[in-house]
């Protein structure tokens, strides 16, 4: 046998391994692998049907308070969400110093 016949026999010996692999794959037509609402509901209602009772407010239980009404303008708003971006910046920047005399101590001792 040649090396380019021998080459293009493996080649369909392959392909045909690969397409038998995909049938075997492929749908199934047996009722049982199907999920039918029977398999699900009635097993779910047959063990609520002893129950009579429906559930009721508890009339201990108090709400929680409503949420504060916004007070404040878009300007004051603006202004409060840039003093924290300022105080994150500014505490970022404490930590950065930190670190880097650390790293400076350790690099003397060294």
């Amino acid at each position: 046998m040649e090396y380019g016949q021998m080459k293009f026999t493996i080649r369909m010996g392959l392909i045909g391994v690969g397409a038998l692999a995909l049938a075997a794959c492929g749908d199934s037509n047996d009722a049982s692998d199907e999920v039918v609402a029977d398999n699900v509901e009635i097993p779910a209602d047959d063990a609520l049907d002893d129950i009579d009772e429906e559930p009721v407010m508890d009339e201990e239980v108090t709400p929680p308070p409503p949420a504060p009404v916004e007070t404040q303008t878009a300007e004051e708003q603006q202004e409060a969400v840039r003093r924290s971006v300022e105080d994150e910046a500014s505490s970022a920047e404490d930590v950065a110093a930190q670190v880097k005399a650390e790293l400076d101590a350790m690099n003397a001792e060294d």
